[in-house]
């Protein structure tokens, strides 16, 4: 009888630690996904700064805007490479932050031939009605087959 009592207060500090543990777990799985949440809510922040400053710049010439655009790949693609899930927030802000604007641009808007080019990239074929007709956009897809070496 006394074997079984300590069995029983065995079996229920078991459980009593499986359910502590089970509760503690989903409190700091809980607060890991809110700081996850936050960190991606910076990167849709910073994708709309970002896309607010690029439409609103004049470069005084070609180079500086021409080093602007390099630095900004050379920031995406390391984002890709760092986290990609930041990476896919922060461009799909893009993408939304272009559509605004270009839904709402007009002749009074005097972009470069860069910032256009820039916007195709960020905005998929679809989205091309935005454009103001000031430039003319292709696509162009490489689509050569790789030959077999022998």
């Amino acid at each position: 009888m006394y074997v079984k009592s300590v069995g029983d207060v065995m079996k229920a500090i078991v459980t009593y630690i499986l359910i502590f543990t089970g509760c503690l777990g989903q409190g700091i799985l809980a607060q890991e996904m809110e700081t996850v949440v936050q960190g991606l809510r910076f990167f849709e922040n910073l994708a709309q700064r970002d896309a607010d400053y690029e439409s609103s710049f004049q470069m005084a010439d070609v180079q500086d805007e021409h080093d602007y655009w390099v630095d900004q790949r050379n920031y995406e693609r390391h984002l890709g490479k760092a986290d990609f899930t930041a990476y896919l927030v922060y461009m799909r802000g893009k993408k939304q932050a272009y559509h605004l604007h270009l839904q709402n641009c007009d002749v009074t808007c005097s972009h470069s031939p860069t910032y256009y080019q820039r916007a195709q990239e960020y905005l998929s074929a679809s989205s091309s009605e935005y454009f103001t007709g000031e430039e003319e956009f292709r696509v162009v897809q490489n689509l050569t087959r790789k030959r077999n070496r022998q």
